[in-house]
């Protein structure tokens, strides 16, 4: 069933175009082809797509990233990390997927790819000898079950603050739909190359990091936090902000890295340290690597994205779309 209309209701039509068989949720009766009745046909439709390319995500090592703002940000700091790390690394966002080579336009720009065009780009990945890949994973691709088999092993949350109401009703569902972030990490097969099984929290946005950290801990999954305070497990200090960049320290346990971005802005101080947090936290990657890998970031086309064509005056395109976002955009 979708929004408006009901594909039950279609089931004649397909079946006179050729289908050999058919999965739904409605109990019906007397088809001329197989009928198979399954409790969700979204969740269904997910697993079989993973069988019929081979179970990908079971070859892949995979990050998502999830959150209202800064998840394509992330994504790509997290993608360049993993590059400078010598990591063969693909990268599945709402703007493009990344297979070696390779960039295709995932066609949305909004929200993650169906559940088969999901799989699909995984199985390229892991033909082409990818080893790593990043999902950039909104909540409608959570709630509608696109990414359930994608076989995650570090879940990043960079905040969660209102959107996307009309489609979860209310704050609360829209927070759970990600939180389903977390469930799909425990339910990651084991796989050879092991499995991290670790939630990168945000603890300064506090209206959800109490919730994701209670959940992680139900599910006996690993977490590391991040924040632009000292009461983290990372943090930063001493940065410093100019309209050419950002410059501050990564603080951890036993380790101090400078780094360098040409992102502005504090929330991206924070993206930053989320990919930080991921990569060195999750996959062991040696900080000095991962700061290079910061810096190796050129910028996001629409991100703050400075048009300098001569003009006297600052000219910035910026993809803010929620009252969060276009209040920072705001305040840098």
């Amino acid at each position: 069933p979708g929004a408006s209309v009901d594909g039950h209701d279609f089931i004649p039509d397909a079946i006179r175009c050729g289908a050999a068989a058919v999965v739904g949720q409605r109990d019906i009766s007397g088809l001329s082809v197989p009928y198979v009745r399954v409790s969700d046909s979204r969740r269904a439709v997910t697993y079989l797509a993973a069988a019929f390319y081979g179970h990908p995500g079971r070859k892949l090592t995979a990050i998502g990233v999830t959150g209202t703002d800064g998840k394509t940000t992330t994504s790509n700091l997290l993608y360049q990390i993993l590059t400078a790390a010598g990591f063969k690394t693909g990268l599945v966002s709402t703007v493009n997927a990344v297979i070696g080579d390779e960039v295709l336009d995932t066609g949305f720009h909004v929200t993650t790819p169906d559940a088969h065009d999901v799989q699909r780009y995984l199985a390229r990945m892991v033909e082409a000898g990818l080893t790593h890949v990043i999902l950039e994973t909104t909540s409608h691709g959570l709630a509608q079950h696109r990414v359930d088999a994608s076989q995650y092993d570090i879940a990043v949350v960079t905040n969660i603050t209102h959107e996307h109401l009309d489609e979860h009703g209310s704050y609360e569902n829209y927070r759970a739909a990600k939180g389903r972030l977390f469930e799909l990490l425990a339910e990651t097969v084991n796989k050879p190359q092991g499995n991290p099984r670790l939630g990168v929290l945000n603890l300064d946005d506090q209206k959800s990091y109490g919730y994701l950290s209670a959940l992680l801990t139900r599910q006996s999954l690993c977490q590391v936090s991040y924040s632009l305070t000292s009461q983290a497990d990372i943090h930063a200090e001493n940065i410093s902000y100019s309209p050419s960049g950002l410059v501050f320290d990564i603080v951890g346990r036993d380790f101090r890295v400078p780094v360098r971005t040409h992102l502005v802005g504090a929330y991206n101080v924070s993206n930053c340290l989320a990919a930080f947090s991921a990569a060195v936290v999750g996959l062991g990657i040696d900080p000095r690597t991962a700061a290079q890998g910061i810096a190796n970031l050129p910028g996001i086309p629409g991100r703050m994205e400075f048009i300098d064509l001569g003009q006297p005056f600052t000219a910035i395109v910026d993809f803010a779309h929620t009252p969060n976002a276009l209040t920072v955009a705001l305040d840098t």
